[in-house]
């Protein structure tokens, strides 16, 4: 109900109720506990509309073993083949808690990342406060401790942890009229890393120190009226993030004030060709924030064909183009050998995509072996996605970068 754009006992004009009903079904998908929704209405009298509204669940519980690679992302694990990075573990994620919405999360991660996590997130009710938490212990005893050549460097130790990470968050969130989100986010972060790394690169935590603590306050803004989060065709989602790392309450070792900011937008060119444009950035005050930290463009956010490098840079923006065709629209299948609905019954589609990108990234004295760093830098190409049940999309895309290098790449949820 809480999704729903009508309500009972209110008034609806008969001409905005296809739009109704259309984004009610666009916001009960968008909240992942469902695999498919319908919606029926009929006219009762001239006062008086009755609604149905059928929903398939999701398997909603998952006790999951983790085997997965380490790497940026898939096409760079297979071409460096290194089996030393990979992760495995036991992962736990129960949504739909207590049958609120709630969401809580359990995560022991063994192999190159060791990690313990927790995490919590009430329910995301229309115009009320909800709240969230995280807490997170990483290990390393293989790390990047720099960028040369475009490429992250690793070391590795047998005997000892090189790295340490605690980390814990407390977030406010509110949500006003649907679709504008406000989160608040107060953090704790510290850092402690062996004599090696410090001694290879003085510049991964601040003035070559081997321990870090800080806290950290964000505010985040988010308006997203996409059709599906997880593969849009249709609508647009902006969102902005402020964020000071280093309060000057623990430490004053390190203070840097970042903004984020990224914007989508997608819409129909005609009968099954779509367009996408997906545009961000990262800004930060400091010039030289601590290599632990940094977010490169090459990590969360990257640029196709070259999905093999690390653009150094403590700032960074991008721009991403594609038209789309809907090679196959979305249908439906069965599989009648598995008695459970949840997985008896799915959803996929196949587009055909052709994609351009663009973006710089900027590092004040970048290493003489970084030449992307402060280089405008571009690609093409073209791909294939392939959109199924539980929000999951595989692309298999073949690009061209700004040097000539051509390659083939498969990524894993990844929209753009």
């Amino acid at each position: 109900m809480n999704e729903l754009l009508f309500k009972k006992n209110s008034r609806l004009p008969t001409s905005k109720l296809y739009d109704l009903v259309g984004g009610s079904r666009q916001n009960l998908h968008n909240t992942s506990l469902f695999n498919f929704v319908y919606i029926d209405y009929w006219l009762i009298s001239n006062n008086e509309i009755a609604f149905e509204v059928k929903v398939d669940e999701r398997w909603y519980l998952w006790a999951l073993p983790i085997f997965e690679h380490a790497g940026r992302n898939f096409s760079s694990f297979l071409e460096n083949g290194d089996w030393s990075r990979i992760n495995y573990g036991l992962y736990l994620k129960r949504l739909n808690f207590r049958g609120m919405n709630e969401t809580f999360k359990m995560k022991l991660r063994l192999g190159y990342l060791n990690e313990v996590v927790l995490y919590y997130k009430s329910a995301d009710y229309n115009n009320r406060i909800s709240w969230g938490s995280a807490l997170g212990y990483h290990v390393n005893n293989q790390v990047s401790y720099d960028i040369i050549n475009n490429e992250p460097v690793y070391i590795k130790s047998n005997h000892a942890i090189l790295q340490q990470k605690w980390k814990s968050r407390f977030m406010l969130n509110y949500r006003h009229k649907f679709y504008h989100r406000h989160r608040l986010t107060l953090g704790h972060d510290a850092f402690h890393i062996k004599d090696t790394l410090a001694a290879l690169n003085p510049d991964y935590l601040p003035h070559g120190n081997t321990s870090l603590t800080y806290l950290n306050l964000a505010y985040t803004y988010n308006f997203d009226k996409r059709d599906n989060k997880s593969y849009p065709i249709k609508g647009s989602m902006v969102e902005g993030t402020i964020m000071q790392n280093g309060l000057g309450i623990i430490s004053n070792s390190y203070s840097n004030l970042t903004f984020i900011l990224k914007f989508q937008h997608y819409g129909m060119i005609s009968n099954r060709l779509y367009y996408g444009w997906n545009m961000g950035g990262i800004m930060n005050t400091s010039d030289n924030k601590p290599l632990i930290v940094n977010s490169e463009l090459g990590y969360n956010e990257f640029l196709n064909g070259y999905e093999y490098n690390v653009i150094d840079g403590t700032s960074f923006a991008y721009s991403k183009q594609k038209i789309s065709f809907e090679l196959i629209p979305t249908k439906t299948a069965y599989l009648n050998f598995i008695d459970l609905n949840q997985f008896s019954k799915f959803h996929y589609a196949l587009y055909l995509k052709a994609f351009a990108d663009g973006g710089y990234a900027h590092k004040g004295n970048p290493g003489i072996t970084n030449t992307l760093s402060n280089s405008f830098l571009y690609s093409y190409g073209i791909g294939l996605d392939l959109v199924t049940y539980y929000d999951k999309v595989v692309s298999l895309n073949y690009s061209i970068n700004k040097f000539g290098v051509s390659g083939f790449y498969i990524h894993l949820n990844l929209a753009m």
